[in-house]
């Protein structure tokens, strides 16, 4: 119970830390000026890495660690199809240059 009160504090610590992160994202992307789909896109995998981080330590510290590894695995493959448009949006930028 300590260890998951422990983490919880310090994730709601993070959270509060991550609008700092999210405000640089977002001047950043306004200086390049990038589609607003994109930017949640971004903000998606951001928030899904996180929180699959802080489910699979808590079910790696309850010792199921095959749940933990599961987790893991969803957030990777959600990550990734997350990041397929913008994958192409860059190839077609880059094919405009070449």
């Amino acid at each position: 119970m300590i260890g998951i009160s422990t983490g919880m504090i310090i994730f709601f610590y993070v959270l509060s830390q991550i609008q700092v992160i999210i405000g640089f994202i977002t001047d950043m992307l306004q200086m390049v000026a990038i589609e607003e789909t994109y930017y949640i896109q971004l903000l998606k995998m951001l928030g899904i890495a996180y929180v699959a981080e802080f489910a699979s330590s808590i079910c790696k510290d309850a010792g199921h660690n095959s749940i933990s590894g599961m987790i893991e695995l969803f957030a990777k493959i959600s990550i990734v199809t997350l990041s397929i448009p913008g994958i192409l949006f860059l190839v077609e930028t880059l094919e405009k240059f070449v």
